[in-house]
């Protein structure tokens, strides 16, 4: 009879201590640098309550990639996110000053900033950002690109871009923006050039360590860019790919463990191996796979999260496939949950 009694005491205790953090108010975030935002993440975490994010943009338009994808979930539910993605590469000609209007704006608004970059592969002519890794392995080297490398045409294509991109990160700094960056992302795929070269035992991991590294050192020591948080964010292993770890470049290097899912329906099952790395850990693209297009359930995203990740970042729509929150169910329930995190309960 007493064990009966214990157990249900502790039952009892579980369901109140769950009902008191489903009721903490969402706290205000009044410190947006970099030790601040951190601070923040470990709080919301604890509190059981997660930042709502959208991806914006992936393409030269990007007022009208933020009317479909950001906008529309505003007029739609009277909230925004507070967490707005953008992207800094993907397509030639990239406009930085009107992809930096937009993340000021949102900034200046109270929200937190996340940016991509899908930087132009330096190996073959032309502008193209994907490249299969496997199969042109043998015209790929990562080495020639670091700074103290030898000159090459390569190493003066890559930095280039990279000083332009830098120019922009620099321009966002002097407007006091912390953003969340996340370079380099699916390396142990191989769709993007800097990816794994082998999809079973891969022998390019120093390579795109140094790769990072050398980003790392180029944008914080040469452009002084102390406000960026950095994000190492792989694919999902599945059962093709190297293990999200393989390619870590340390905790020196890294501010926040991301993953890339796209699945039938919401999960963050790579959530016990991303903590092994002491990092906070997220999902900085996720979405449905084209099954469940339009059908992705916004409240069960809320939900594999709380308590686990301090955000989510959900990828935005194009023709023929709706991905972003806005396009799926129970958006609405969602950004009106008391535990999501949209821009007016943040600031």
């Amino acid at each position: 009879m007493k064990t009966v009694i214990r157990l249900a005491a502790i039952v009892f205790l579980l369901i109140i201590s769950q009902l008191i953090m489903a009721q903490t108010p969402i706290p205000k975030l009044t410190d947006r640098s970099k030790k601040g935002i951190l601070q923040y993440f470990k709080t919301i975490v604890k509190n059981n309550q997660v930042i709502v994010g959208q991806q914006c943009s992936q393409s030269l338009d990007v007022a009208l990639e933020y009317k479909k994808n950001f906008q529309r979930l505003y007029d739609s539910t009277g909230h925004y996110p507070a967490l707005l993605g953008l992207d800094y590469g993907y397509f030639p000609n990239i406009d930085f000053v009107q992809t930096n209007q937009y993340a000021l704006k949102h900034w200046q608004s109270g929200g937190l900033v996340t940016l991509s970059w899908h930087a132009d592969c330096p190996f073959t002519a032309g502008y193209n950002v994907r490249l299969n890794t496997v199969d042109n392995k043998n015209i790929i080297d990562l080495k020639k690109l670091l700074k103290n490398a030898p000159e090459s045409k390569e190493k003066d294509s890559y930095r280039a871009e990279l000083a332009n991109v830098a120019k922009a990160l620099k321009q966002l700094k002097n407007a006091g923006v912390t953003v969340l960056w996340r370079p380099f992302h699916e390396m142990n795929g191989t769709w993007f050039w800097w990816g794994t070269n082998d999809v079973k035992n891969p022998t390019n991991q120093k390579d795109y360590a140094a790769l990072w590294i050398d980003l790392y050192k180029t944008l914080t020591v040469d452009y002084g860019l102390d406000n960026l948080i950095w994000i190492y964010a792989p694919n999902i292993a599945g059962n093709y790919f190297p293990a999200p770890a393989a390619f870590y470049p340390g905790d020196k290097y890294v501010d926040i463990v991301a993953i890339d899912n796209y699945p039938k329906v919401p999960a963050f099952n790579d959530y016990p191996e991303l903590i092994k790395l002491g990092k906070p850990v997220t999902e900085a693209e996720i979405g449905p796979i084209e099954e469940s297009h339009g059908k992705f359930d916004e409240l069960e995203v809320l939900k594999v999260f709380k308590g686990k990740a301090p955000y989510f970042l959900q990828w935005h729509s194009w023709p023929g496939a709706k991905v972003n929150i806005v396009d799926n169910l129970h958006y609405k329930a969602l950004m009106d949950d008391t535990s999501a995190i949209t821009l007016d309960k943040m600031r």
